[in-house]
């Protein structure tokens, strides 16, 4: 301890001790001993301890300090004893010093508080404490004080402050809601956007609890929230409740989605809830006006759809009165161009005829009266073969009337096909216009090999007929007519496909007419071909669907037919088929057509 500086005597600590050296050698030992013991506590503790003398007059004097304050201040104890504060700390420092202790003073109580001083050109926090020290009168006459160096607590508590206003900061900045809600007292401590978010004050929040926030979920949202957490608490895993509505201070409400863990402690306790909170308002308003953007959407493209399937209907009727004009007026002139060589061949036939008896007449008389010609009459007669002239020039002309009158049949059938003298609605013979309809097909109910029977065998589409008794009825006959030519080319494709799949097959198409109830008649036209399968029925008459191949089919035929037969006639049009047992449709027209009624206008085909 020699190298120490010597500290002050207990008789600077307690005036009386000069008084109490008369007390004899008793009494000074028990002096050294309690001298001994300040001492050592003077010397020994780690914090600067320091004793200031206060004179009547209220000056302060340094009395000494101890090994650690000899440190801090970098002064030595015996260099500052009987000195002022401004003398040993300057005028300024000295001065808020004296300050304090004046103020101690004047308390004449205990008086604890924090600075920051300068030592040897160094900021440091300490926390000090003056006791005052009073004589038998009640004077305050010695200050004795410790300081506790703090700059490090300082620092850290400096440090925690400004990572908490950044904490802050960033948690504002987020547009958050962040919570820390401890289960055992169930407080709730808040930070982040609490102004922004919720229209309350930070100050107000932090008054609200977990019932608090219960209180401020929508009652229609409580119960699945609640149910979200406890699953999650019972898994132990973190959770997240996509959307609920949280009330503001003004009563609105927003849409939050809330996320966040549970905190266990050592004992693998659920302690604590963290988590964040975010307002998805926006979102949620840009969800619904999305949503508000696919129904219209939908229901432009539904609008969309039913005009394309209007234009569709509008297109394939154009292109089927095109079509029928075009046939038309072709038919109406081959029919007229036709008509009148054959008439012409037709009329000649009779006196052609006549003038070729006559002739052959006259050659037998010559044969009877001169049985001997000359002979080059005889050699010309022997080049022509004569006899068999005179012979098969009358089968010839008979011939030749039998294809006049085919000619003439046909021609007729093209006329009555095609109506083109009736654009207006004409009481008309359905049966007419059937068979007129199957006098143009007729090329394709002529006999055909059979496959794999290299020809020797054939096969024709067999016909058949019952008709009803049936009146004329009020119709677009060429229209008609056209329906009818449809369905039965419809039908002689699916009969060839099954000629080509089914050796020994033996085709055939029932047309049967009848009258249906007073004022309607119905033509069925049934085959006994493969059958339509259900999906293709859905679609047979969606304007351009065909199963036919590429080239072959316009997916027209059918969609046209509908539109004449119900749109036109205010009829119906039906499909009876199933797969392995042919396909009839069924066509049901008035015996006089009036307004289309709006039901069947907006009909669906029926199908079967």
């Amino acid at each position: 301890m020699s190298d120490l500086p010597e500290p002050i005597s207990t008789s600077r600590l307690h005036p009386d001790a000069d008084g109490l050296s008369d007390l004899g050698a008793a009494s000074d030992a028990v002096l050294r001993e309690q001298e001994q013991f300040l001492r050592s506590i003077y010397e020994g503790v780690n914090f600067s301890v320091f004793v200031c003398d206060v004179r009547e007059n209220g000056d302060l004097y340094v009395a000494g300090w101890n090994p650690i304050s000899e440190m801090d201040v970098g002064k030595r104890s015996a260099d500052v004893v009987g000195k002022t504060l401004e003398e040993v700390f300057g005028p300024e420092q000295g001065g808020a010093i004296a300050q304090r202790f004046r103020t101690c003073v004047e308390r004449a109580d205990v008086y604890t508080y924090e600075e920051l001083r300068v030592f040897q050109g160094k900021e440091r926090w300490f926390l000090t404490t003056l006791n005052p020290l009073k004589d038998c009168k009640g004077r305050v006459y010695r200050l004795v004080g410790t300081a506790m160096d703090i700059t490090d607590r300082r620092l850290a508590e400096a440090a925690q402050r400004e990572s908490e206003e950044r904490f802050r900061l960033v948690a504002e900045r987020t547009g958050q809601l962040i919570y820390d809600c401890d289960f055992q007292t169930g407080q709730i401590l808040w930070a982040g956007a609490i102004a922004s978010m919720t229209g309350h004050s930070p100050e107000a929040f932090h008054q609200f609890g977990f019932e608090g926030w219960k209180e401020r979920v929508h009652p229609e949202d409580l119960p699945d929230v609640m149910s979200r957490l406890e699953r999650s608490l019972q898994l132990r895993l973190p959770y997240q409740v996509e959307e609920y509505r949280f009330r503001k201070a003004d009563g609105s409400y927003i849409y939050v989605q809330d996320s966040g863990a549970f905190v266990e402690n050592e004992a693998g306790e659920v302690y604590r809830m963290v988590g964040t909170i975010s307002d998805i308002t926006e979102r949620k308003q840009a969800q619904v006006k999305l949503q508000q953007s696919e129904t219209e959407l939908r229901q432009k493209t539904q609008d969309l759809q039913e005009t394309l399937i209007e234009l569709q209907r509008t297109q394939s009727q154009m292109i089927q009165n095109e079509k029928m004009s075009s046939l038309g007026q072709l038919v109406a002139g081959v029919a007229h161009e036709i008509n009148n060589p054959v008439n012409f061949i037709y009329g000649n036939l009779t006196y052609a005829s006549q003038y070729i008896r006559e002739l052959l007449d006259i050659i037998h008389l010559y044969q009877q009266h001169y049985p001997e010609p000359h002979s080059t009459i005889q050699e010309r007669a022997e080049k022509v073969d004569l006899d068999f002239l005179m012979q098969d020039l009358p089968k010839l002309l008979a011939s030749m009337k039998v294809g006049a009158d085919r000619i003439q049949k046909i021609v007729a059938s093209l006329r009555t096909f095609s109506r083109m003298d009736e654009a207006e609605m004409k009481v008309v013979d359905l049966h007419e216009g059937i068979d007129s309809t199957l006098m143009i097909l007729q090329h394709r109910l002529k006999p055909r090999p059979v496959p794999g029977t290299k020809g020797e065998e054939c096969v024709a589409i067999a016909i058949e007929k019952d008709y009803g008794d049936l009146p004329e009825i009020e119709c677009y006959a060429g229209q008609i007519n056209q329906v009818f030519m449809n369905l039965l080319s419809n039908a002689m494709d699916a009969l060839e496909e099954e000629l080509e799949r089914r050796p020994g097959f033996e085709p055939k198409i029932l047309i049967r007419t009848q009258r249906v109830g007073a004022d309607r008649v119905c033509v069925a036209i049934a085959d006994n071909g493969p059958g339509i399968p259900p999906a293709v029925q859905q679609r047979l008459f969606d304007p351009f669907f065909t199963t036919k191949p590429v080239g072959k089919g316009t997916g027209l035929g059918l969609a046209i037919s509908y539109q004449v037969v119900v749109e036109k006639h205010g009829g119906d049009l039906r499909c009876l088929s199933a797969p392995g047992e042919g396909t009839t449709f069924e066509i049901e027209i008035p015996l006089v057509s009036g307004q289309t009624p709006e039901s069947t206008q907006n009909s669906a085909p029926p199908v079967n």
